[in-house]
């Protein structure tokens, strides 16, 4: 189908010329009205004819032709013809507008026909017409001043530098608009022409060349790991940024490290657990025997690191790599500067990056008053019983296969009872046991202090004792009403510190509390920043104490009845339980037989405490604590049980079971149980 348009003064003489035009009847033509305008002079109609392709090849048979350029399709309905000039057929008596070699011609309409109209459009072309500035349609003749002005743009080339937040990178991009000159686009005669706008000819800006970029890099402190081949592509245009420039990474020096030769030990740390939290112990291993020779450990020295630059030129210093000294204890020997080697046959270890090895003593009765006391470096192994009023120490491990009745026990690595403890003393973990207590009285003096100070500079920033008070009234008077128990936590460092000497010379810190914080002591403090002098002295010997701590070691034993067990790592009740005992563990306490029993005395941890059975219907109370991070687990626990967690405590009043105690976020003690 082709669509063709024709404009009259009337709709009857649109119809009448198509119709004759066409050749068809006026009652057969299919048309569609575009426009009708009413002037006071003048009066004007445009209809749209549709024309069947078989007419049209019916038409050229009878010898006619059509001109199909004008009998395009016009695509859009519109009702403004103003977007349709280029199909609008030109009478003889009408005026008409071109555009020749980018200039405007007009020719005057002729015995009352239509002028030539011109359409401007484009928002950046400023057309004037007798000096009145013209937007959309405007009647134009031949005698018209038509003045078109283009938007004016100027060439520019822009050139932006970046650098990435550490400096280590520099991006460049260039960017050039040209100047266009621009000219309307040609068009043949028409009755309404739309004025379109074309580029004549571009001018170029100039381009940078690469000593400007230079410069302008150097402007931005852009002076190292320019990328020469990036730099002139750059200098070519780039629209997505280009790196221009790359520091030189630092290298850090790398650490010494320690490759041991034999099997460490890792307790419960290394224990594997499946998803329903059952514990395979047989996942522990045993430390592998060595013979004298054998290497045990070799250090291998870092190495040196290499000094870094960023863009700007600035050196960025390397990390010196950790040095590491290599020491041999008992039992071993320092070989070639780096290599530790066993010097007997024994069991190794290592503490502190010093290495030992330690022979195996073994007992293949019972510990009584035949053998006497056992005290030795290495470890002990007893195949019978250890019996009541006897002692063993040992420097490593302790294996008895069966009962300890009434004696102490005493090791710096673990201790395995095979059987049950009666009225015993466990300590395993040695000197490390004292040691972690007294970490534990540091760290709540090193946080009492630190509240402390708080406290005082809230009291002088808003004067609540008033201006006269003196720093060491304030901390004074804070002590003896608010911190009540910093005190008795200084008596217990004290206490702690001095057990720990080697010498009769006075620790450092003891003196700082002695003379600050005791007694009278405050009333000499005279600017309340003397307590961090305290604090860092705690930080100090917080460190120190840890450095010297060896692996936590871990107890295992079958049953405990009326004992005191202790360990520096893990408590592990193998058995059927414990009845009225005081057991403590700076890790975990783990009750292993299903059904094994807690009744009565108090099970203390660090981290958790998981038990199968806690007290008894009779309701004997049992107290079960770890601290303010450490979660309690119980399967099945009897009213009486206390539960334990930080300094909050849980009193249990009917028997429960899937017992779990925790602290919320908000510091108040949970516990999640079912009724039994």
């Amino acid at each position: 189908m082709v669509k063709k348009l024709y404009t009259e003064s009337s709709l009857e003489k649109c119809i009448e010329t198509a119709s004759g035009e066409i050749g068809i009847s006026k009652e057969s033509l299919k048309y569609k009205i575009l426009e009708q305008k009413k002037s006071l002079f003048r009066k004007r109609v445009t209809i749209q004819v549709e024309l069947e392709d078989e007419m049209i090849i019916e038409r050229k048979k009878d010898g006619e032709n059509y001109d199909l350029e004008k009998l395009e399709i016009i695509e859009q309905d519109s009702q403004n013809c103003e977007k349709a000039e280029e199909y609008v057929e030109i009478n003889e008596n009408e005026g008409t507008v071109s555009i020749v070699q980018g200039k405007i011609v007009v020719t005057n309409p002729k015995d009352g026909g239509e002028p030539a109209c011109i359409i401007v459009r484009d928002k950046n072309t400023k057309v004037i017409v007798d000096g009145v500035e013209i937007n959309g349609q405007k009647p134009v003749f031949e005698e018209s001043n038509i003045v078109v002005i283009f938007e004016e743009t100027k060439a520019a080339r822009e050139l932006n530098i970046s650098l990435a937040n550490n400096k280590m990178e520099a991006y460049a991009r260039i960017t050039y608009t040209p100047q266009n000159i621009y000219k309307l686009k040609d068009k043949n005669k028409n009755k309404r022409l739309t004025l379109e706008v074309e580029v004549e000819s571009e001018i170029h800006p100039p381009k940078f060349n690469e000593a400007e970029v230079k410069q302008e890099l150097a402007n931005n402190n852009v002076v190292y790991g320019i990328i020469e081949e990036n730099l002139k592509k750059c200098v070519e245009g780039c629209r997505e940024r280009i790196l221009i420039a790359k520091g030189q990474p630092v290298i850090d020096g790398a650490d010494d490290f320690i490759e041991i030769k034999f099997k460490l030990e890792e307790a419960l740390r290394q224990l594997h657990e499946d998803k329903g939290g059952n514990v395979d112990f047989k996942s522990i291993g045993a430390v592998e025997a060595v013979h004298k020779g054998d290497i045990l450990a070799i250090r291998n020295p870092g190495n040196d690191g290499q000094d870094g630059c960023d863009v700007t030129g600035k050196i960025i210093k390397y990390k010196i790599g950790k040095k590491i000294k290599i020491k041999a204890g008992n039992g071993a020997a320092i070989k070639d500067g780096d290599v530790v080697v066993a010097d007997i046959d024994g069991k190794p270890c290592v503490k502190s990056n010093v290495f030992y090895v330690y022979p195996v003593h073994d007992i293949k009765g019972d510990v009584d008053l035949k053998t006497g006391n056992i005290r030795f470096i290495g470890d002990v192994i007893v195949y019978g019983s250890v019996k009541e009023g006897m002692e063993i120490e040992s420097g490593n491990l302790v294996d008895i296969a069966k009962d300890v009745e009434r004696a102490v026990i005493r090791a710096r690595g673990d201790i395995i009872i095979k059987g049950n403890v009666i009225a015993g003393e466990i300590y395993g973990g040695g000197d490390d046991v004292e040691k972690l207590k007294t970490l534990n009285n540091l760290e709540q003096l090193r946080e009492l202090l630190s509240n402390l100070v708080s406290a005082v500079e809230e009291i002088k920033k808003y004067n609540l004792l008033g201006e006269d008070r003196k720093d060491g009234e304030i901390i004074k008077i804070l002590i003896e009403n608010k911190f009540k128990m910093l005190p008795k936590i200084c008596f217990c460092v004290i206490a702690s510190l001095n057990m720990q000497k080697e010498d009769y010379a006075e620790d450092e810190l003891v003196v700082l509390v002695k003379s600050k914080l005791l007694g009278m002591g405050p009333i000499n403090i005279k600017h309340y920043v003397e307590l961090d002098e305290i604090i860092s002295c705690i930080k100090d010997k917080l460190q120190s104490l840890k450095d010297t701590l060896a692996l936590p070691v871990s107890v295992k034993i079958a049953y405990s009845q009326d004992s005191i067990i202790q360990s520096s790592g893990d408590v592990v009740i193998l058995g059927k339980g414990e009845y009225i005992s005081d057991i403590t563990a700076n890790g975990n306490i783990y009750f292993i037989q299903d059904k094994s029993v807690a009744r009565g005395g108090r099970l203390k941890a660090k981290n958790e405490i998981k038990c199968k059975v806690v007290g008894s219907t009779a309701g004997v109370s049992t107290r079960i604590e770890v601290e303010k991070e450490g979660h309690i687990w119980v399967d099945v626990a009897y009213q009486n049980t206390i539960f334990m967690v930080g300094a909050r405590e849980f009193i249990l009043d009917m028997p429960s079971k899937n017992v779990h105690a925790y602290l919320d976020d908000s510091g108040d003690i949970v516990v999640d149980k079912l009724n039994l």
